[in-house]
């Protein structure tokens, strides 16, 4: 079921508000324009840097991170392994200017809590469980576990506001630890889950699930990376755990964190009004979705999903145009990060022939459909309930979970199809060209009719 995942989706005072990541998608005059999102985001409280900010970009769940400064005053990696080290040399609590956050993992799942929102809203948010150094100290030290090396850390930036270094650690052969936690009501939550209880109008949950998305990444490769794939000798962090070495003196290898590129695409048919989505045995009930795959070597991204469009369907693409992009670290462990690139493909012929082995179907939809679709579909109240669900597995109540209700957006009324939620780039792929000029989810869309050129690649 979660394999359907594939295929979907600075500083300044405060008198002087600035705009952060502004993004002006620059296409050639015979290109379409494609999505452009407005949207106002309010201040919020560290750890993320406190701004006021209008910007006009493509929004996705997993991008954005606030902890990725360029800033002259962030801390560089060997300073923040050297203080960490240091810190964890020290036998008893000191005070200290900086602050040191580690965010632990779990077989993949970051720590996380959940709180009622302030006021009269009646939302359940969720949190990340940072921990500061000195109480992972502890709660390790009272779980039984044994002694933490500066090799264990993986470095996720730092914040100059507050004053704090932040770092994620896994913890999965810590077996002591769930008593521990469950006493400051701390729970270890699937990615995917925080991820469908993310309100993708909130920047500081969506500030959230982009440091998690980034920590996860890494911990996997890491994970997945521990001997050299030139020597066979194991591999030693370097860099605060942003790459690797071989161990080998003779070898040395640097070892990169690794990235899939991913080319995920909506086929339009221009002449009839139609868009082309498919759909495979794993996903859930009446779900339908763009086409994607990845890309192989030596062909470009425009070349990928014109391969890709034939091999699945036979249909024939001509011109290809970039949309946005959006990093992807829920897929399986052995793919640690992949990046969905994604585009608007017109289609050159209309005779659908289904490769069975890669779809369990494929078909034209109209407009008026895929709109029926994105109508029917209740992604707000699927967030809200996956929202609940983080609480309630904070609170102790539910352990474990069947993760096909998470993604449950349906309504009352039983939908013929729909389509995936906006934390995927295939909600937004579609929902620009379903409703272009309007205003979807809160988001605003532009799309423009292609030009009579095709792309020569």
């Amino acid at each position: 079921m979660l394999n359907f995942l594939h295929l979907l989706v600075s500083s300044s005072s405060p008198s002087q508000p600035f705009s952060i990541l502004k993004l002006h998608d620059k296409l050639s005059p015979q290109s379409p324009s494609h999505q452009s999102l407005t949207i106002s985001f309010s201040q919020y409280k560290p750890p993320f840097p406190t701004v006021t900010a209008t910007s006009t970009m493509s929004v996705h769940a997993f991008a954005g991170n606030p902890l990725r400064s360029n800033s002259a005053d962030a801390c560089s990696p060997a300073s923040a392994l050297e203080t960490l080290e240091a810190r964890l040399q020290e036998r008893t609590a000191t005070n200290h200017h900086r602050h040191l956050k580690v965010l632990p993992f779990k077989n993949g799942k970051p720590l996380a809590s959940s709180a009622a929102a302030s006021g009269d809203d009646s939302r359940q948010l969720w949190k990340l469980g940072w921990l500061d150094l000195d109480d992972l100290r502890v709660v390790l030290g009272n779980g039984g576990c044994g002694e933490l090396s500066g090799g264990s850390f993986v470095y996720l930036g730092s914040s100059t506001e507050d004053d704090a270094v932040y770092w994620a650690i896994e913890v999965s052969s810590e077996s002591g630890l769930i008593g521990e936690l469950e006493k400051r009501n701390l729970c270890f939550v699937e990615l995917r889950t925080l991820m469908v209880a993310t309100d993708c109008v909130e920047l500081r949950a969506m500030g959230n699930l982009a440091i998690a998305g980034h920590a996860r990444a890494l911990l996997e490769w890491h994970r997945t990376s521990r001997f050299c794939g030139h020597c066979g000798e194991k591999t030693v962090p370097m860099e605060a755990g942003r790459r690797k070495q071989c161990s080998n003196e003779s070898c040395k290898k640097t070892i990169y964190p690794r990235i899939d590129p991913v080319v995920i695409m909506l086929v339009i048919d221009q002449e009839n009004d139609r868009a082309l989505l498919c759909k495979q045995s794993r996903f859930v009930p009446r779900m339908w979705s763009c086409l994607a795959g990845f890309i192989e070597p030596g062909e470009s991204l425009e070349e990928a999903v014109r391969r890709e469009t034939w091999e699945e369907t036979g249909i024939e693409v001509g011109e290809v145009v970039y949309h946005s992009s959006q990093p992807w670290p829920v897929g399986p462990s052995s793919m640690p990060c992949q990046l969905m690139v994604g585009f608007l493909a017109y289609a050159k012929s209309l005779e659908i022939k289904v490769d069975k082995e890669e779809l369990q179907d494929a078909r034209w939809y109209s407009r008026e459909d895929v709109r029926k679709a994105l109508t029917f579909a209740e992604y707000k109240k699927a967030q809200r309930n996956a929202a609940a669900k983080v609480e309630q597995m904070c609170k102790g109540v539910e352990r474990t979970h069947s993760l096909a209700t998470d993604f449950n957006v349906e309504s009352g009324e039983l939908a013929p199809m729909f389509v995936p939620g906006p934390f995927a780039i295939a909600h937004h792929l579609i929902s620009t060209w379903a409703f272009p000029d309007q205003n979807v989810d809160g988001l605003q869309h532009h799309f423009k009719e292609p030009s009579g050129s095709m792309s020569n690649l």
